[in-house]
């Protein structure tokens, strides 16, 4: 499950604008259409939306960034691939985690994010995320990438068959 990028996105002065992204590998002119494609309009923080642009897809979960000066801000975290067949389920559940748990904590800030970018896409390459932000605070995500393997019936039938 490993993706291309990953990209962070906020709603600026003039509409949405790529913050970060990590690695930089794709065109800027493909992170253009992304960023405006990743949050629809009407979108509200803990949405989660994919798509595709050209030949990749995508999945970004939208969240709301506190500001202390002003009322929050919008912003999507996005995951872009190569290929369509990604867990888009386990990408949901690893993005909702990672913004609940730094809501949690307090620590949900841009830059905290953009930081975090990269150990989030090694994490996604290994299969665990380990992300320690502060010397109290460590967010920790698990997964399994490899498939089940499929079960044999004929044994399932016998133990449905004599319960």
């Amino acid at each position: 499950m490993k993706p291309l990028s990953l990209c962070l996105v906020q709603m600026g002065d003039k509409g949405l604008e790529l913050v970060s992204s990590h690695p930089k590998v794709l065109p800027k002119e493909v992170l253009t259409e992304i960023t405006y494609k990743s949050m629809p309009m009407g979108a509200k923080p803990g949405e989660f939306v994919s798509s595709s642009v050209s030949d990749l897809f995508y999945s970004s979960y939208i969240f709301s960034l506190p500001r202390e000066d002003s009322r929050d801000n919008i912003c999507a975290i996005i995951a872009i691939f190569s290929d369509m067949k990604y867990n888009i389920d386990g990408i949901r559940k690893v993005f909702s985690f990672l913004i609940k748990e730094l809501e949690t904590k307090t620590l949900l800030k841009l830059d905290l994010m953009e930081e975090i970018l990269p150990n989030l896409y090694t994490g996604f390459s290994k299969g665990n995320i380990r992300i320690k932000i502060s010397s109290v605070a460590t967010i920790s995500i698990d997964f399994e990438t490899k498939e089940e393997e499929p079960k044999d019936e004929t044994t399932d039938l016998e133990d449905d068959l004599w319960k």
